[in-house]
């Protein structure tokens, strides 16, 4: 072959250019068109850490980040290789060894939809003894890239075999951004386009752990069941801090249908809310009120509130104190009486505790509850204001959502923070928020309702209830604040980071609130621990010393909610219901799950679904009796999805097709019964007293329909 000319070679550096420059062009239309948040972080961003690389002559190209080359100049090969390999090392053959499938256990609770669970389980040809994995066929599941690099691993892996879900990591956007020149977007994503396919980017600036945590767990929990238990991983460039995330987090993900809502949970919430609202409820809606002059007090049960209430006690007249949920009895114990009471729960039993007390000595305390508070707690205070959730549909069916306060779960103290902040607190401090212990048998106050301070005969019976429940949790060690650990469990760890979460996001807000740490049990990050030395010095720097009235500052704040607007709006709720569940009935029917490839295409289609509300036909948004449904749907049926695809994938060939019509046969039942049941229950005009729906426990037997589906399954 003859040698190529200067003119010759300039002419092809300037046809390789070209071609970069209009691939880079096309992808920023695509994004633009299909992506547009991902097309706006590219188009703001400035390459200063990552460049491509291209050599006149040769063939091939490669990515220099952070001054150091990725690919030796052979990005291409490198990566078609390396796709290969994957391919090799994950054969059809291999099954996929992650977490295992839920069994009976998880659903024990006597509500209709658990009784149907239980019952394809039962009738599942995978135990526990038996289970050995996930069978993938001739598809992935779930692939999970751990890095984007130039993109030429994605193409040539997304060519060569099915993903149904796919799942793009990349901790550094300008390897991102540099992608944009080497491989067409349109082009990988439209592998996915088919119905039942999806494909999730997770890009973002993630430098520290915590960084990539939250990078990992914003994206990627609503991939959940595909990730984690079905997920291959392809670690390209070999991230090792990127992989340990996405691993850890994985970790998590497996337990989080524990989180997941529930039809019959979300039933008892909204007919407590009928009540509350057609008793004449008024509700304090958000507004950022200018900064208050005293310090705001969050007071949880803790154990190490005992030691430091006294410290409390000594400025009591210079701070605002909040007692949230079970910290009002052992607050009064030790002679503190609250500004006002905060409540999240909505049970019976938040009822039965705070009678425990005695009306006489909380009627005065101004209540700030939850709307799905149980109907009877209003009843015991003469001053009652409800607030909303952002992270709840109700008010958006109410036309609320503006007014409603975010990041209030899953405990009460973040609701008292969240509002607190909104209020003008920008000094706050923690007590009893210890989310440890130091000794196993002692994980409250010694006044509170678990405490052994108290012997009352509704304590008593409560703590019998709760201790089998607790003793079944697994207890661990966490950093305590004194430098050492501290015991915790599940439930506490997990409520202590989404306090962490909240704070991190307050303190990233144009008011930022100064919180700290006064309760001596695990560190909480982004809140200081503070001494009772130090807590008390700077109480006392404090000039006001007037008396907050919160229920002054609440009434004139709060507003009132029509019951006929409820009402109506719980008509439209059944409605819509009725269409929805009506839309799942055809959605499944026309499956025809024969395989594992149907099975897997039904299930992320409708995983997809569950995570978005589309506006109905002719409007601009959807409305709040589509929110509504969505929330009383969606716990339940990620379940029935979870249930489905984790006994389906475990099934051998043999057995695959006889479980999916048992499965299909009770998610069919549970889609058609569904409607009818809630007008039973949210329609016929019942008498608070005798409704068994307002003396609820979370977890209570359904009153309506258990005995009907017995034998759904078997």
């Amino acid at each position: 072959m003859a040698k190529k000319s200067k003119k010759q070679n300039r002419q092809t550096e300037q046809d390789d250019g070209q071609i970069f420059m209009q691939r880079l062009q096309k992808n920023l239309e695509y994004f633009q068109k299909r992506r547009p948040a991902i097309y706006q972080m590219l188009a703001n961003m400035e390459l200063q850490r990552v460049e491509l690389v291209v050599t006149p002559g040769r063939d091939d190209v490669d990515m220099v980040a952070n001054g150091k080359s990725c690919y030796r100049g052979v990005a291409r090969e490198y990566s078609m290789d390396e796709a290969d390999k994957v391919l090799d090392e994950n054969p059809e053959s291999k099954r996929i060894r992650t977490f295992s499938p839920p069994w009976e256990n998880s659903y024990v609770r006597e509500n209709f939809a658990d009784r149907i669970l239980q019952n394809i389980i039962k009738s599942s040809p995978v135990t526990p003894s038996t289970f050995k994995g996930y069978i993938r066929g001739n598809i992935f599941p779930s692939m999970v890239f751990l890095g984007c690099g130039l993109g030429y691993h994605i193409d040539a892996l997304t060519k060569k075999s099915p993903i149904v879900n796919g799942i793009i990591i990349e901790r550094e956007p300008e390897k991102f951004a540099v992608s944009l020149y080497t491989v067409d977007w349109e082009e990988i994503c439209s592998r996915f386009s088919r119905k039942g396919f999806s494909l999730t980017f997770a890009i973002g600036r993630a430098e520290q752990p915590e960084e990539i945590r939250r990078l990992v767990s914003r994206y990627m929990t609503k991939d959940v069941p595909f990730y984690p238990f079905f997920s291959t991983y392809y670690n390209h460039l070999a991230d090792v801090e990127l992989a340990k995330a996405v691993l850890e987090n994985a970790n998590d993900l497996a337990v989080i249908s524990t989180n997941w809502s529930n039809y019959d949970n979300e039933m008892m919430r909204l007919s407590n809310t009928a009540y509350n609202m057609r008793h004449g409820g008024r509700y304090l809606p958000k507004t950022e009120m200018p900064p208050q002059s005293k310090p705001l007090v969050v007071v949880g049960s803790g154990p190490s509130l005992d030691k430091r209430v006294e410290s409390l006690k000594k400025v009591r007249d210079k701070v605002v104190v909040v007692s949230a949920g079970t910290a009002l009895r052992p607050l009064l114990a030790h002679g503190v009486t609250p500004d006002f009471h905060a409540e999240l729960d909505p049970s019976y039993l938040i009822y039965q505790l705070l009678s425990d007390i005695g009306q006489d000595k909380i009627r005065d305390i101004p209540l700030l509850a939850v709307n799905e508070v149980n109907p009877f707690v209003p009843t015991l205070f003469d001053n009652v204001y409800y607030y909303f959730k952002r992270d709840n549909m109700q008010p958006a069916l109410l036309g609320l959502s503006a007014e409603s306060f975010a990041n209030c779960n899953p405990t009460v103290t973040n609701a008292a923070l969240s509002i607190g902040h909104s209020l003008g607190f920008r000094q706050i401090y923690l007590f009893g928020t210890d989310y440890g212990f130091e000794d196993k048998e002692r994980d409250h106050s010694s006044k509170s309702v678990y405490g052994d301070d108290t012997d009352s005969s509704i304590a008593k019976d409560i703590q019998k209830r709760v201790h089998s429940a607790v003793k079944k949790r697994r207890v661990f060690q966490t950093p305590s604040v004194d430098g050492g650990t501290v015991y915790t469990r599940s439930d506490y760890y997990s409520a202590k980071r989404s306090v962490e979460e909240l704070i991190y996001r307050l303190r990233s807000s144009g008011t930022p609130p100064d919180i700290r740490n006064c309760s001596d049990g695990a560190v909480i990050e982004g809140a200081p621990w503070m001494s009772e030395d130090d807590f008390i010095g700077q109480c006392e720097e404090a000039q006001d010393r007037l008396a907050f009235g919160a229920g002054e500052l609440f009434d004139g704040l709060s507003r009132t909610v029509g019951s006929e607007l409820f009402t109506d709006a719980l008509k439209g709720v059944h409605k819509e219901l009725e269409r929805v569940c009506g839309e799942h009935v055809r959605t499944v029917k026309a499956a025809r799950l024969r395989g594992r490839r149907d099975l897997c295409t039904l299930v992320n289609s409708m995983r997809e679904q569950l995570h978005r509300v589309p506006a109905s036909p002719g409007t601009t948004a959807p409305s709040g009796p589509q929110f509504m449904v969505s929330q009383l749907l969606r716990g339940t049926l990620q379940h029935f999805l979870y249930v489905g695809i984790c006994h389906g994938m475990a099934s051998e060939d043999d057995s695959l097709e006889s479980f999916l019509k048992i499965w299909e046969q009770g998610f069919l039942n549970f889609l058609e019964t569904a409607p009818e049941h809630f007008a039973k229950v949210m329609l016929c005009d019942r008498d608070m007293d005798s409704d068994p729906w307002s003396r609820r426990f979370i977890g209570d037997r359904d009153p309506e329909f258990v005995a009907d589906v017995e034998k759904v399954g078997e």
